[in-house]
């Protein structure tokens, strides 16, 4: 029925079926998504706080902390920051990246720029238009 060259391949293939990892591996790209992500609710208070106080320092300035999102696991960084202009920064040696999400005021309005070194794993969500419109919605 199937002849020893068959025989074989289908072993290694199963072999090699089985031995695969079927979880999403994160690469540098991804975990930028997920700081993104995960920063939303964050971005919406500094946003409601330079509306309010123009030029003040934002209340959320410090060290960054992130509460985990319900069913997902808190987000791990080595390095996370926000300034009192509302900035947040987060570096992560694991992946060996840098984060920038700056906010701009201006006619009263909060736009996010993102900056992200290595600029390879910037996604395009990273201060996108689109990202911008829906913080504004909240």
């Amino acid at each position: 029925m199937y002849t020893v060259t068959q025989r074989v391949i289908l072993v290694v293939v199963l072999l090699l079926a089985a031995a695969c990892d079927h979880v999403d591996e994160i690469t540098p790209r991804k975990y930028v998504g997920l700081v993104v992500g995960h920063t939303g609710q964050l971005k919406i208070e500094i946003a409601k706080s330079l509306m309010t106080s123009p030029g003040k320092p934002v209340p959320q300035a410090g060290t960054l902390q992130l509460p985990p999102s319900p069913g997902l696991e808190a987000m791990k960084f080595d390095f996370g920051w926000v300034t009192t202009a509302g900035a947040i920064v987060i570096q992560n040696t694991k992946f060996a990246v840098v984060v920038l999400q700056e906010p701009t005021f201006d006619q009263g309005k909060v736009t996010w720029s993102c900056v992200v070194h290595p600029v390879e794993a910037k996604p395009k969500l990273c201060g996108s238009n689109y990202q911008n419109g829906l913080l504004q919605t909240k």
